[in-house]
């Protein structure tokens, strides 16, 4: 246990101290190492090896996917399609805004190419009709966080890889409840935008045509068949992900540059890049802890003390609530899936549904202060302050720690699919 305190103390040290976050794991390694007094050699090794992961390659494509999404015209139709259903609505930009931001996650799977994308479409759309800047940008922050929850999930692969777990499994088990937290965010948006009077008598959006949007509806439905059905595997169907978002953006929409192809590459390498990096500190870092036995001595303890399952759940629900605060999705996901796996094991937890609420308390994390992502991306977005962004997301927190709650106390919500309905394990 000694070896946890000390990493948590580096770690933390350089966190506080604004280290980025790759330097901040390497280091807390290091220094892990030495004291432990095993060879400088082992983070290079296991940094390299943990990134030798075929199941890790679907990152990039699924990001890839969604770069050419958004230059070929299919985000803008998904959002023009949903636009026409909610015409005359209290709040109907930011319902449109959620609903879309379900849709685009159906195919992309990441939590700021979610907000990124239909941020760029819906914020000037909202504050064009009179939304306050802070309130569309927190509904943009909102909606994001669907993105890794509806299956293709990037931190479900990178979870699923490091567990061994069925990543078809995993995905299943995010769509309903990716669904009731987009349920649960479009009736806060409808209730703020109806009590302060936002969205009424004012023009229909012009976000012109939604022609061949089709084409866009049955994407998700094609990623969802192969991997489910087990067709392909995740990185086989980001792949086709990326050639059919080419087909239709080039072929089809006929709004595709090759030109600016290079250029996409480049943001999906790069996004790809940083969680890799990532993947690789942390690894080494939960090497060390598995290897001074950590994992085993947390088990002892938490069987010792804790005799109910359920009020493991509920502890586990707070210590995630508290690390999403505080620590990116990535790095807590690799880091705290080890320690978290000899309890799950011990108490008899389905580990699917464990990886689906795990990952998801987490990806909350991405609009919860002090550190959450897309509330700094909003501020950047609407030039906000922190504080007044916050208390918008305030309501939408809320709505999105109830739907992960009763998932506590009704866990068949996200195993129901996986296993009773696919038969995925």
């Amino acid at each position: 246990m000694n070896t946890l305190f000390l990493y948590l103390f580096f770690f933390g040290l350089f966190f506080i101290a604004g280290v980025p976050i790759v330097l901040s794991l390497s280091v807390a390694s290091l220094i892990m190492l030495i004291v432990s007094g095993l060879g400088l050699l082992s983070f290079a090794q296991k940094f390299m090896v943990s990134m030798d992961n075929f199941n890790l390659t679907a990152m990039f494509f699924f990001i890839f996917a969604g770069e050419l999404m958004n230059n070929g015209g299919m985000t803008r139709r998904i959002v023009s399609a949903v636009s026409r259903l909610v015409k005359g609505i209290p709040g109907g930009l930011p319902i449109v805004a959620l609903i879309s931001c379900a849709f685009f996650a159906a195919i992309n799977g990441s939590a700021i190419a979610t907000s990124v994308a239909i941020g760029s479409i819906m914020y000037p759309a909202m504050v064009k009709q009179g939304y306050p800047p802070a309130f569309s940008a927190s509904v943009i922050a909102a909606g994001g966080i669907v993105g890794p929850i509806i299956p293709p999930s990037i931190p479900m692969i990178v979870y699923g890889a490091a567990t061994g777990d069925s990543i078809a499994a995993l995905f299943s088990g995010g769509i309903l409840l990716g669904i009731l937290i987009t349920v649960g965010e479009v009736v806060v948006a409808y209730f703020v935008s109806r009590k302060k009077g936002y969205g009424r008598n004012i023009e229909t959006l012009d976000l012109g045509s939604s022609k061949g949007i089709m084409w866009a509806l049955i994407f998700p439905i094609i990623i969802f068949i192969t991997i489910i059905g087990g067709i392909m595997t995740a990185t086989e169907t980001s792949a086709l992900a990326v050639f059919y978002a080419f087909f239709v953006g080039k072929f089809i929409y006929k709004e595709l540059e090759f030109k600016k192809i290079p250029l996409m590459i480049l943001n999906a390498m790069k996004g790809t890049g940083a969680v890799m990096a990532i993947v690789g500190a942390a690894t080494a870092v939960g090497w060390v802890l598995t290897f001074q036995r950590v994992p085993q001595q947390i088990t002892e303890v938490m069987v010792a003390s804790i005799k109910n399952p359920s009020l493991f759940m509920l502890l586990s629900f707070g210590i995630l609530f508290i690390v999403g605060m505080i620590m990116d999705l990535t790095p807590a996901i690799l880091i705290l899936t080890p320690i978290f796996m000899g309890p799950v094991k011990a108490f008899g937890i389905d580990p699917v549904y464990f990886g689906v609420f795990f990952c998801t308390v987490l990806t909350a994390g991405l609009i919860t202060p002090p550190v959450g992502t897309l509330i700094y991306l909003g501020c950047s977005q609407s030039k906000a302050s922190f504080g007044e962004l916050v208390r918008w997301l305030i309501p939408f927190i809320i709505v999105v720690y109830l739907v992960l709650f009763f998932t506590v106390l009704f866990p068949d919500l996200l195993t129901f699919l996986p296993k009773h309905v696919f038969h995925l394990y």
